[in-house]
């Protein structure tokens, strides 16, 4: 749900020209500075009211004056267009939905100038009421961060309030859920339908992400010498699936694979219907997983998880056969080792009591 505050508003008055027409609508029309000093006419027609035509004539020219009185809300609009050009669409789609519901209905049409670290630290309290998440608190206050650090480089606001105040929450994942080796192979001799149990023994074995599952071809796997390549991404966003690179750099990849599952991939791919190695090996909806997930995780009497989670158990078992987070983090495409054990480092054995009997054997 949205933050449990109400909305800040500050009337303001506009003393600028604008005319009614002749249907009883109203427009208005002006002169503007671009930003390449070129002297231009704007006219914008269809208001229903003589406020609204001021309102909006006001709002473009602070955009277009590059200062900071605009609104919060005209900000957000200029920094997810610039944005836009330089993120992938999936991450696009992500920021939106947080902004418009964690940070907008808050700020909206406040001048920027006028959003203080009171301000902030209050947004920042009903973020950490809300209940949501160490890691999402972080990820939210950090949204709010970059739209006022944009502000700072291309708007002239003096400093960023989100910088004075401090962050909120953690980099750590709370909790994650995962299946052990018995649990997962419990669930499997559940699964009675071919084509979900492949792509669980892919996922549960390889520690893809799902777009990665979706967009692997057969060309992508060296069968002789056991290495899939992972070197694109399917996702859907906007209701359309967008074949687009991995998520970070280090996500183009390979991971070597045990034998029986190279064995068990070719015996599906041999199995598909006209099927050509450069041709997408699986054909599943998210929702249709998380359904025989659940479904299936009910018959076998093992907790519920969703997909990502069999990720999660591709690094637990990989850290119950005690390899290193170095190695792990390459598997799983990690940007940085800290991301690693930020995410599963609790998941490892202590060794504190070997250190004084190790200490002492140097004596």
């Amino acid at each position: 749900d949205a933050l449990p505050i109400s909305k800040i508003k500050k009337e303001r008055l506009f003393f600028m020209a604008v005319n009614k027409m002749s249907n009883g609508k109203w427009y208005c029309s002006f002169y503007y500075t671009d930003w390449q000093g070129n002297r231009k006419r704007k006219k914008k027609e269809g208001f229903t009211t003589q406020r609204e035509a001021k309102a909006w004539e006001s709002d473009f020219l602070n955009k277009m004056s590059l200062n900071c009185s605009m609104t919060f809300d005209n900000l957000v609009k200029l920094y997810l267009e610039d944005s836009a050009t330089r993120c992938k669409p999936t991450t696009q789609h992500v920021k939106n939905r947080y902004i418009k519901k964690w940070i907008t209905p808050y700020f909206n049409d406040i001048p920027i100038s006028e959003i203080t670290p009171a301000m902030v630290r209050a947004w920042q309290n009903a973020v950490i009421d809300s209940g949501v998440a160490g890691l999402t608190q972080h990820n939210i206050n950090g949204y709010l961060s970059a739209i006022l650090n944009y502000a700072v480089k291309y708007y002239s606001l003096p400093f960023n309030p989100v910088a004075r105040v401090g962050s909120i929450g953690t980099t750590k994942t709370d909790k994650i859920d995962f299946w052990t080796l018995n649990e997962y192979r419990h669930f499997m001799s559940c699964e009675d339908k071919p084509a979900y149990k492949i792509v669980y023994e892919t996922l549960f074995y390889t520690g893809l992400r799902f777009g990665e599952l979706l967009a692997l071809t057969l060309n992508d796997i060296d069968t002789e010498n056991g290495i899939l390549t992972v070197n694109k991404n399917l996702v859907k966003a906007n209701g359309k699936y967008i074949l687009q690179t991995p998520k970070t750099r280090k996500s183009t990849r390979k991971i070597t694979l045990p034998q029986f599952l190279v064995n068990d991939l070719l015996d599906y791919a041999g199995k598909l219907y006209g099927y050509k190695p450069s041709q997408n090996l699986f054909f599943l909806s998210n929702s249709s997983m998380k359904f025989e997930l659940d479904r299936v995780a009910e018959i076998a009497g093992v907790k519920k998880i969703r997909i990502h989670d069999l990720r999660h158990s591709h690094a637990s078992l990989l850290i119950n056969l005690n390899f290193s987070p170095t190695l792990i983090a390459d598997r799983l495409g990690h940007e940085k080792v800290t991301t690693t054990l930020n995410t599963y480092g609790h998941l490892y054995p202590s060794k504190q009591n070997e250190v004084p009997e190790k200490l002492e054997l140097l004596q």
